[in-house]
């Protein structure tokens, strides 16, 4: 039977997290297209943050943390930022706003790549180009997605590989930083899990639940109650073109990624298989 002063301890972190904050501080999903995006800007508007989805005012946010300046219509009047966060100067955000948290949003590596050419195959089939290829095979201004080769998609894997490693690199290198940041999986994780770390990540005081190591997972989380939450992850039905799977499967196999490498939310197993492939 726990102790008194156990349970007290228990209903105090819980007691954390309800506080409601005064201000939200900013939320930026920092991890690529095609990784949960939708769906964590309908969390986010229902829990009462102003969000910005890829484009406000007509501009991409991530690609005005680049500039370094204060987009007043973007970054100041909104609070939650996702979408073509790979794209984001996460470090001088972090800087400019120092209560800001980050979230890198990822999923298992097949079907992120599945998702993100099969977007770009119907894109180019809009456009009137053939489903599969290279941006010069579809020259066309109304969308930017359109390239789905296969040299394309062995680049999308070494590429984000690069910028998970750099991401969790630069947020485990303090103390503070580590408080600001958090990994979660939309499709391998539970919607019971996924509020959790975004309760946790979102918290009104950065001091209180301190963790001393990233937390890239909810048992992470600095929690009593995290383990409570280690439960299956949701349905995801996940359809798409049989074509592209089939051609995502075959660029994967013909570089030496592992059938446990596409199962995986880290790309760098996959990456590193790619990079020796090539130089062969």
């Amino acid at each position: 039977m726990p102790s008194h002063n156990g349970a007290a301890r228990a209903l105090a972190q819980l007691l954390v997290l309800a506080v409601p904050a005064e201000a939200f501080d900013k939320l930026f999903f920092i991890g690529p297209m095609k990784t949960g995006t939708t769906t964590l800007s309908r969390v986010c508007l229902s829990k009462g943050y102003a969000t910005c989805h890829g484009y406000c005012n007509g501009v991409n946010w991530a690609t005005a943390t680049t500039s370094h300046t204060d987009q007043r219509a973007i970054l100041s009047q909104h609070d939650a930022f996702m979408d073509h966060g790979d794209e984001a100067d996460y470090v001088w955000v972090a800087s400019r706003y120092p209560t800001s948290r980050f979230i890198l949003n990822t999923r298992r590596l097949k079907t992120w790549l599945v998702s993100r050419a099969d977007h770009a195959r119907r894109n180019r089939v809009a456009q009137g180009c053939t489903p599969y290829g290279d941006r010069g095979s579809c020259p066309s201004t109304k969308t930017f997605l359109l390239e789905n080769s296969e040299e394309a998609i062995a680049r999308w894997v070494t590429e984000q590989a690069d910028h998970q490693d750099k991401v969790v690199r630069f947020f485990a290198s303090s103390h503070a930083l580590r408080q600001r940041f958090v990994v979660i999986d939309v499709e391998g994780q539970s919607s019971a899990s996924l509020n959790l770390l975004l309760d946790w990540i979102s918290r009104p005081r950065l001091a209180s639940l301190p963790t001393t190591v990233p937390v890239l997972r909810p048992r992470d989380v600095p929690m009593a109650v995290a383990r409570s939450h280690a439960v299956p992850p949701d349905e995801n039905s996940n359809t798409h073109e049989s074509l592209t799977r089939a051609r995502v499967e075959g660029v994967l196999r013909k570089h030496n990624c592992t059938a446990e490498d596409w199962n995986r939310h880290w790309y760098r197993a996959c990456a590193k298989a790619i990079t020796l492939s090539l130089k062969k």
